[in-house]
């Protein structure tokens, strides 16, 4: 843990110094909150993760493209940064009986500066329909998260928390979720294809 906190400190920019502590920060309120759940909420949460796992169909994930927002990175850092994230994820996922999409997931795909990030976790996406048919969806949800990075860390897993949109025909679903950050970090718009096999 000392070294992982010697590298955070001997960062330059104070920019990433900040998310990083933040993300310190939510790592040990996250670990504190799971030691202090009760008990009905593990069985909850136990019960939920079985049912998907059972129950659910096997979902494909393409990461296509993520787009930084300009107004947040000087024009040279945008040069450098990676818009294609290359990856490919896997989980499994199922409508419930409101008619809302709940999944778990595991996705690989590299970063902005084209090194390979790992997550994986539970999405929930309250869709609706567009046409008689049930064909078109759309949905608007979030998704809690373990990810491992290099440029946190060191690869160390941490929690995160974002918003999903979706726009589904049938089997397949265009997702995207936007990471909140500051000047010269986060400020992403992330989106990626889902296919359901059935």
């Amino acid at each position: 843990m000392n070294s992982c906190l010697t590298s955070v400190m001997n960062i330059g920019d104070k920019g990433k110094f900040r998310m990083r502590f933040l993300l310190f920060l939510f790592l040990q309120f996250g670990m504190i909150t799971l030691v202090h759940a009760n008990t009905s909420f593990k069985d909850s949460v136990k019960s939920k993760v079985e049912t998907i796992w059972t129950q659910g169909d096997v979902v494909g994930y393409l990461p296509l493209y993520t787009y930084h927002m300009p107004y947040a990175y000087p024009p040279e850092k945008l040069d450098q940064y990676t818009d294609i994230p290359l990856g490919l994820g896997i989980g499994k996922g199922l409508y419930n009986n409101r008619g809302n999409w709940e999944g778990l997931y595991a996705m690989t795909f590299r970063d902005s500066h084209g090194v390979y990030q790992y997550m994986a976790g539970y999405g929930w996406i309250p869709t609706w329909n567009l046409s008689t048919n049930g064909n078109w969806r759309v949905g608007a949800g979030a998704t809690v998260f373990m990810m491992s990075r290099q440029d946190i860390f060191n690869y160390i897993p941490f929690p995160g928390l974002l918003p999903v949109g979706s726009l589904g025909y049938k089997n397949l679903s265009l997702q995207t979720s936007f990471v909140p950050g500051g000047d010269g970090f986060g400020n992403v718009l992330f989106t990626w294809a889902k296919w359901t096999f059935k």
